[in-house]
């Protein structure tokens, strides 16, 4: 018979694991778990992507809690679907990560092909972008012609 004494100790014991566990995670592989699973059908670089993840958590554009919180539920998040049934903050975390990667990488400068491999260029910033009109889907005069 299961006394209220093992149930305190079951609990505990369970508290004390995910906090273990929540301590043992960094946000930046809550960010490579969301790259992987939302652009999956893309060649993404994996230095590239370790890369983007250190920079982008140290930019401090998303809380460092929440990051976390994903990356030690990496085998749950994993089942979520990525359609409209995934909870509004999740997607739009999510969908923060995924843009921000794929401006500050080559994949729109390439012509968006699927088949291409992904290269990170370095962490984008608007103010300071890498094209001449600032605007990352601007063509140039000689690929316009």
């Amino acid at each position: 018979m299961i006394s209220r004494r093992h149930l305190l100790y079951g609990g505990l014991g369970i508290i004390g694991l995910t906090a273990l566990r929540l301590g043992l995670t960094r946000p930046e592989d809550a960010i490579e778990i969301v790259l992987r699973k939302r652009l999956d059908y893309l060649v993404l670089e994996p230095a590239g992507v370790a890369a983007f993840a250190t920079d982008f958590a140290a930019a401090g554009v998303m809380a460092r809690g929440k990051l976390r919180l994903i990356a030690a539920m990496a085998p749950l998040y994993g089942w979520l679907p990525a359609d409209e049934t995934t909870p509004n903050a999740v997607r739009h975390g999510e969908e923060r990560i995924v843009s921000a990667y794929l401006l500050s990488s080559d994949f729109f400068s390439s012509g968006a092909d699927t088949q291409r491999p992904v290269n990170y260029r370095g962490l984008f910033n608007p103010w300071k972008s890498r094209d001449a009109c600032n605007n990352t889907f601007a063509r140039r005069e000689a690929e316009a012609i």
